[in-house]
């Protein structure tokens, strides 16, 4: 018995699946046209029943649509001839749209006389979109642009590197930084011409009617990042006549300068600057040590992204540990924050523009371990963890004035034997 009605429910599911798919790959638009050639009003209506669904005007496809036949015009004369073209445009209709319309059916047509112009009203089918993977959600879009170099080599302990390279390896790890935090919705821009050489797949004649309102569904971002790159070459050496050894002072290796555009109103939203000194970089070979430096200059401006436009916060709590709403490659176990209570909204009485909401410290925290999507973490000083709210706003320490310390594992500066051997930090 519990047999028979288990599969009647997996068959009722799977027939309400079926129709649901089956509902969302043709819909049924109503579309109208008017024009003096009864043909342009026809095509008219199917544009507007198309662009209903599909988001896109059949507009660039007008010769593909249109029959390679004469327009023909209303006269007085001219009845039979209306219903020959009456019936040339509805065949083979998903040929002649590229799939754009399936088939259609006129429910309301006249020829106003005193206008010299037709009234075609219809009901067409029309491939609906197909939704690819989990419905969206309201994610803001973001593309990173490839950055750009302001040299082209820079010689590094007798070795010259290519600055271009370092642009696109930054570009990329920026790219998988942010898609780690699970805020933005990414699209890619790098591999864009693989991309529109697979779509223009849709313009060939044997193309699947249905795939044109599956795939007519290209993105257009909210927010751009763009950037330069510059690179610094070996640091400065200091002589000690003591010892005879030459030891080069840290100073920075890698710059990189970034913007983050509002694309529809090409407003500038944020911009920064991230040095990132010799001493940041570890590895056994100048190589490894570059990776380090980028990898290091990703993290820091996608931090600086992320905490502007959708910082960390307190988004639940366990009976030890509060609960952070990002994970991933972004956050650390071991990693301190400090936790802020935000007020309300702060408005300028000048401009009546929203200032943001003020922040007061509460507590301390470090995260004791990481998931793919979310962070756990103590409280180490300040506000108990039960009296910590939850949507509180997450940061990194900021530094205090003075020369920062080193970082844990740091190397120590470049040393130069007696014999005038440069032994670089990564060989050491």
């Amino acid at each position: 018995m519990k047999k028979a009605i288990l599969s009647s429910l997996v068959a009722f599911g799977l027939a309400a699946f079926a129709q649901t798919q089956q509902s969302n790959s043709v819909q049924t638009k109503h579309g109208c046209g008017r024009n003096a050639d009864y043909r342009t009003a026809v095509y008219e209506a199917l544009v507007q029943a198309a662009s209903q669904v599909q988001g896109v005007s059949l507009q660039d496809s007008r010769d593909a649509f249109m029959d390679s036949t004469a327009q023909l015009r209303k006269t007085k004369s001219g009845d039979s001839d209306v219903s020959e073209v009456r019936e040339s445009l509805k065949q083979n209709v998903s040929a002649k749209t590229k799939g754009r319309v399936l088939s259609y059916e006129i429910t309301q047509e006249r020829f106003d006389k005193e206008m010299n112009l037709w009234y075609v009203e219809l009901d067409a089918k029309v491939p609906g979109q197909y939704t690819v993977g989990l419905p969206a959600d309201n994610r803001r879009r973001m593309v990173v642009m490839p950055f750009r170099s302001l040299t082209d080599k820079v010689n590094v302990f007798g070795q010259p590197l290519q600055v271009g390279t370092t642009c696109e390896t930054i570009a990329a790890a920026l790219n998988e930084n942010l898609v780690q935090t699970r805020r933005f919705t990414m699209l890619d821009r790098a591999f864009n011409a693989e991309t529109t050489a697979e779509l223009s797949r849709l313009n060939l004649e044997n193309a699947s009617a249905g795939d044109f309102g599956r795939f007519q569904q290209l993105l257009v971002t909210d927010y751009m990042v763009i950037g330069t790159v510059k690179m610094y070459p070996s640091p400065s050496a200091s002589y000690n006549q003591w010892t005879g050894v030459t030891t080069a002072n840290d100073g920075p290796f890698l710059e990189i300068a970034y913007r983050v555009i509002l694309v529809p109103t090409s407003q500038l939203k944020w911009a920064g600057t991230i040095i990132v000194p010799y001493s940041a970089c570890r590895g056994d070979s100048i190589d490894t040590a570059l990776a380090s430096g980028m990898s290091v200059a990703a993290q820091e401006v996608c931090h600086d992204i992320v905490n502007n436009i959708y910082p960390m916060r307190v988004t639940a709590k366990t009976t030890y540990e509060l609960v952070l709403n990002q994970g991933g490659k972004n956050v650390r176990a071991g990693e301190v924050f400090d936790v802020f209570r935000q007020g309300e909204a702060i408005v300028d009485v000048t401009s009546g523009e929203t200032l943001g909401a003020p922040e007061e410290q509460i507590a301390r925290i470090q995260v004791t371990r990481v998931d793919p999507k979310m962070s756990y973490a103590i409280v180490v000083e300040g506000t108990p963890l039960d009296q910590i709210p939850v949507g509180a706003v997450v940061r990194r320490p900021k530094a205090l004035p003075g020369p920062a310390p080193a970082p844990a594992g740091a190397v120590t500066p470049v040393q130069v034997s007696p014999s005038g051997t440069v032994t670089p930090p990564w060989k050491r």
